[in-house]
């Protein structure tokens, strides 16, 4: 293999550097040149920093073994945990990981991936990514071995997932407050969301950042609940010591040591790793906390020594995967959710204004429909329609008949929970974008799905006449303005009806053209303008109008860097836009800002922020409020929050004290229609 250039090792350093400085605010430094070395290693030009594998001494430490190694199980003979520093960097095994791995390979794990748990530390500048990129590594003769690690695992080293930002802690991770909204699901916590876009069987867990005030208690509390859902899950944790001392007892690593002792799950010693460097391999410019650049690579290739004794201990067991033994659905236990008032079943059909929604609720990996409701403002009253199960997707222009779904089946309810069948091959059924009503309130256009093929079909429901209108990868539609205009998107699903949304389809009169490529698009009520955001610099979204026949654009800048919610008011000469600012750091969101746009002057007003996770904005009959509704997380679980808002005097009127829906579990409204008499 080639040498890198030395100008590409400078570059790709103050690269990496800058990545790394956004970890925790310190003073900047001009590091000696980094020299590329034959065995792929990084020197200074004061010393040469080899990765050493063995415990250190006050004399020079021993050049490492690299022959390849031969695992061997064991039951339990390691050091106890408070001699944590005179446990080896390369992983001991303990027998458990065949047992953890066996598991994750009946239920489907890859055994090709593994993940990443971690801060700023972990990203793949720091912690492996060179790995994924041959011009950047070369191993030594007595190293080779490890290219059978690096050849099988390939993908999963130069990425970052889900579960991987600066700052992230293990509080973090399990929250869904810090999770990416465009790439996780509603409720799922970052280790949720990475363990189901990656499907890893192995993950390494590096989570150093000490904050002062916290207790190794909380560390120990919230690193178990990330151990056990792994080993739940069939994936065998790597933990990791961590180089410095900033608390200064170094309780952190032995917390973590006796973590990996209590659950018999592999660690690999950094903290020894390190040891023989000058300022043991942190950054002594800095702020104690980081690691040296030439600390970098010890790091990158002691972790690839670990996933690879890890990896060579468990997989003679991997023949499994090849026929995958058949394991039942986990029975899946839902936390009761908590409503004030109680829900009571609706006597007669509701006449004045309402609010009708679905609830949707998630434990573990698993999200259910918690049901259909009505809340009568004037009676403060709260009907349940439907029981668990049922997925609200659309009311009539009445506000009197529901569009609802169980699985695959597709109903017409009324206000009492009485349904009609439909159709039972609905597609995309964890999803509600597969079904509507039309605007003149008899048919419906609903997206099927039969041998594989999706169709989006128009439905007359009283005379059962279906009509094709489209069919191909259609991923959901576009709630119809017009009885004979419809717009679908072209996109691949899940099977856990995640769907990627990509070019937007125009069907008139039996012909379908491509219309737009942009993601989310809001078309007025009456189907003559439409708007879509985009964002720029990674700062602000400009938003812009047109005309359906597209003849005509106009665009405003708005402060955030993502959309969460668009409507158009029933006047459709104004919109209002919900929009956060994530932070490409850390992962978390800002409350949304509230805008309202004139779209004829194309001038806006900005509102008191509301916070919360998945908040949605819908407009009052008159156009003269604005109904907000989101999940706040609460001391015991999770809370909806509902608000109404006066766009006159932008105040707040609280529905909480009325409406008032807890839960131990992450829960979140499915759709929600406002109806007024």
């Amino acid at each position: 293999m080639r040498k890198t250039s030395l100008f590409r090792v400078v570059a790709l350093f103050f690269i990496s550097t800058l990545l790394l400085t956004s970890c925790k605010p310190a003073a900047t430094v001009t590091p000696t040149e980094p020299i590329p070395t034959e065995t792929g290693s990084v020197e200074t030009t004061d010393e040469v920093v080899q990765p050493n594998t063995s415990a250190p001494t006050t004399e020079e430490a021993p050049t490492p073994t690299l022959n390849q190694p031969t695992p061997t199980l064991i039951v339990e003979t390691r050091l106890p945990p408070e001699q944590w520093r005179e446990w080896p960097v390369i992983p001991e095994l303990t027998g458990r990981e065949q047992a953890i791995h066996q598991l994750g390979l009946s239920q489907g794990n890859d055994p090709t991936n593994f993940s990443k748990v971690g801060d700023c530390q972990a990203i793949k500048s720091v912690l492996m990514g060179i790995y994924d990129q041959p011009d950047r590594y070369i191993l030594a003769e007595n190293e080779a071995y490890l290219q059978e690690t690096i050849d099988h695992f390939t993908g999963s080293f130069n990425r970052d997932g889900q579960s991987v930002r600066g700052g992230y802690n293990a509080a973090a991770v399990l929250s869904p407050i810090w999770a990416n909204p465009e790439a996780c699901q509603p409720g799922e916590s970052p280790i949720e969301c990475e363990e189901r876009i990656h499907n890893p069987s192995f993950v390494i867990i590096s989570l150093e950042v000490w904050w002062e005030g916290r207790t190794v208690e909380r560390y120990e509390e919230y690193m178990r609940q990330i151990i056990e859902f792994y080993i739940d899950n069939g994936v065998v944790p790597i933990l990791s010591t961590k180089a410095d001392n900033v608390e200064g007892d170094h309780r952190i690593n032995l917390a973590t040591a006796r973590l990996a002792y209590e659950y018999h799950i592999p660690l690999w010693n950094f903290w020894l790793a390190v040891q023989p460097m000058p300022n043991h391999g942190i950054d002594p410019t800095r702020d104690g906390f980081h690691i040296s650049y030439a600390a970098w690579t010890v790091r990158s290739y002691t972790a690839l020594q670990a996933l690879d004794a890890v990896w060579r201990g468990v997989r003679a067991q991997e023949t499994a995967a090849e026929t995958p033994a058949v394991t039942p659905e986990p029975t899946v236990e839902f936390a009761k959710i908590n409503m004030t008032p109680a829900p009571v079943a609706p006597p007669v059909p509701l006449e004045g204004e309402k609010i009708v929604f679905s609830l949707e609720q998630r434990s573990g990996e698993v999200t259910e429909s918690a049901g259909i409701f009505t809340y009568d403002s004037a009676t403060q009253t709260l009907y349940q329609i439907l029981d668990s199960g049922y997925r609200l997707h659309d009311i009539d222009p009445t506000g009197t008949a529901l569009l609802v779904s169980q699985g695959s089946q597709l109903f017409i309810s009324d206000q009492k929970g009485a349904t009609r069948l439909i159709t039972d091959k609905l597609a995309i059924t964890g999803r509600d974008a597969s079904a509507f009503w039309m605007p003149d309130g008899i048919h419906l256009v609903v997206l099927t799905e039969q041998a594989d093929v999706r169709t989006l079909r128009l439905v007359n429901p009283t005379s059962d006449n279906w009509q094709s209108i489209a069919e191909g990868n259609i991923a959901g539609m576009i709630k119809p303005t017009s009885d004979s205009t419809f717009y679908w998107y072209e996109g691949l699903c899940d099977p856990d009806s995640t769907c990627e949304d990509n070019t937007l389809w125009r069907t008139q009169t039996g012909v379908s053209k491509s219309f737009s490529e942009h993601g989310k698009v809001g078309f007025s009520n009456d189907g003559e303008t439409y708007a879509w955001t985009e964002t720029t610099e990674g700062t602000t979204i400009i938003l812009y109008t047109r005309t359906a026949d597209q003849a005509l654009q106009d665009y405003l800048y708005l402060p955030g860097n993502r959309m969460v919610d668009i409507a158009w008011s029933p006047f459709n000469n104004r919109l209002v836009l919900l929009t956060v600012t994530r932070s490409d750091y850390s992962g978390k969101s800002s409350d949304a800002r509230i805008f309202v746009v004139d779209t004829d002057t194309m001038s806006h007003l900005e509102y008191y922020a509301f916070p919360g996770l998945n908040p949605t904005v819908h407009w009052q009959a008159d156009a003269g409020s604005l109904l907000l509704t989101s999940t706040l997380p609460t001391d015991n679980g999770y809370q909806l929050h509902f608000r109404v808002m006066s766009l006159t005097s932008g105040l707040f009127e609280t529905l909480n004290e009325n409406l008032l829906i807890e839960s131990e579990d992450f829960i979140t409204i499915g759709q929600l229609f406002w109806i007024f008499p």
